[in-house]
């Protein structure tokens, strides 16, 4: 006799996004914001911009050279944040997502810092180099402005699904000062124009297992 012995719905493939708010940050966001600007005076008009030579997906702006590891600066506030900030929630991510215990997950971080300004922008892009599990912003610095200005914008992986009906073809996502943001780097997200004349500072990075 023909019997049903099991019944479940599983979920694969979930784009899984970690949000960490941290307060008492003034004094690290403002350091971190004097690194990310001394930086930018002395890189933002030369070949070194990775926004204006062609080695990101800035638009306009600043953002630190691709050979340069911004999270392995000798700066007291960078440090701090390393260790604080960006190490627990890379540790929570994977224990979380991937059930993966921190200690024995070998990985590697590649880091950057960006500027945005009046009217600059990111464009659509994934992070797809090998080996990378996680993607993941810090916000130093965020003008207050009206939405979508500034703002980080998901596109949904499984477009069959905006396709078919009840799913949504993107998700925004408003930033803030002292935010931990993480999430796969197969998911593609872009930042709208900031209209605001104040300037927009953050801290992005890969999260990559050591091959």
């Amino acid at each position: 006799m023909i019997r049903l012995v099991n019944d479940r719905l599983e979920q694969h493939f979930p784009t899984m996004v970690m949000v960490r708010d941290h307060g008492g940050v003034e004094k690290l966001n403002s350091d971190l914001t004097q690194v990310i600007a001394g930086l930018d005076l002395e890189l933002g008009k030369t070949s070194r911009n990775a926004a204006t030579n062609g080695d990101s997906t800035t638009r306009g702006g600043f953002q630190t050279p691709a050979d340069m590891a911004f999270l392995d600066l000798d700066d007291a506030a960078v440090k701090m944040l390393k260790a604080q900030i960006i190490l627990p929630g890379i540790e929570e991510y994977l224990s979380q997502v991937f059930h993966a215990d921190p200690l024995y997950t070998d990985f590697r971080i590649k880091s950057w810092a960006n500027i945005l300004g009046q009217g600059n922008w990111q464009s659509p892009h994934i992070h797809p180099k090998e080996y990378t599990l996680i993607s993941g912003v810090y916000y130093a610095q965020v003008p207050a402005t009206t939405a979508p200005s500034g703002h980080l914008e998901f596109i949904n992986p499984v477009m069959a699904s905006v396709a078919i009906g009840g799913q949504a073809a993107t998700r925004l996502h408003r930033p803030e000062a002292g935010q931990l943001l993480l999430f796969p780097p197969y998911y593609m997200h872009f930042v709208h124009p900031v209209s605001s004349d104040q300037q927009r500072s953050i801290v992005a990075f890969d999260v990559r297992l050591n091959s």
